[in-house]
């Protein structure tokens, strides 16, 4: 049985699976920080802080016609961390991206999410 976080992490991807983002976005608001770090997949390193840049960004992302799908391969969780190993996949302009990768979510001692994002090596 997962714990409360895994739980959630299985959702927001369930729902990002589908690219249903809007929905996975909000579902992750409501369990985050108000000062919350984002680093999406698609933001190549840069951070998104807090909920309503997190909103700017994916409907920026919406508006430009562009679509991403995520899945999980793997989901661990390691003290206050839910690191997840999985695939992404992008479309840009009918360009298709496919991407192994890992995403780590950090969490605060009342259970919110304080950071999230694709690892970088």
């Amino acid at each position: 049985m997962d714990s409360p976080r895994v739980a959630l992490i299985r959702r927001l991807f369930e729902l990002t699976e589908t690219d249903d983002v809007a929905a996975a976005t909000e579902e992750l608001l409501r369990h985050s920080a108000e000062d919350v770090v984002f680093y999406p997949h698609v933001a190549h390193g840069e951070a998104v802080r807090g909920h309503e840049a997190l909103r700017d960004f994916w409907t920026r992302f919406a508006d430009e016609g562009r679509e991403i799908r995520a899945g999980v391969y793997s989901i661990t969780e390691e003290g206050d961390t839910v690191v997840v190993t999985g695939w992404v996949r992008t479309t840009e302009e009918g360009r298709l991206a496919d991407t192994q990768t890992r995403w780590v979510y950090r969490f605060g001692a009342d259970g919110k999410i304080l950071s999230a994002g694709v690892e970088r090596g």
